[in-house]
């Protein structure tokens, strides 16, 4: 599950990581305060979710990033299970990063299709 070298939907996933990352590192302050789960809680699920962006966005381009990038994306939805709030940010950030799967993989078909009638 992962697109050709080159492809810009590549790029588009990679800052979708870091956006998600600095998300996930301002709701840990929301969730202490705001949904009352505890300090050790917030900073080992949003903070371990957020980590897990950077290592991903960090070690795209090599053959762990995008499978480190897809369980990015099911850490953030499971992060709905202690904060409601929390599943909606994830699911906006998925969306947006399969969005960009899905048009990447558009691209690379496109790509192999010309190439096949060159």
């Amino acid at each position: 599950m992962r697109l050709q070298p080159g492809n810009p939907m590549g790029r588009a996933m990679m800052i979708t990581l870091f956006m998600q990352l600095i998300a996930l590192g301002l709701a840990i302050p929301v969730l202490i305060k705001l949904a009352g789960v505890s300090t050790g809680l917030a900073f080992a699920t949003a903070g371990g979710t957020a980590l897990l962006c950077l290592v991903a966005g960090g070690l795209f381009r090599s053959p762990v990033g995008y499978p480190l990038g897809w369980l990015a994306q099911l850490a953030g939805l499971a992060l709905g299970l202690i904060s409601g709030v929390m599943f909606v940010i994830g699911v906006i950030f998925t969306g947006v990063y399969v969005l960009a799967f899905v048009l990447g993989k558009k691209i690379d078909n496109a790509t192999a299709s010309m190439a096949n009638h060159s």
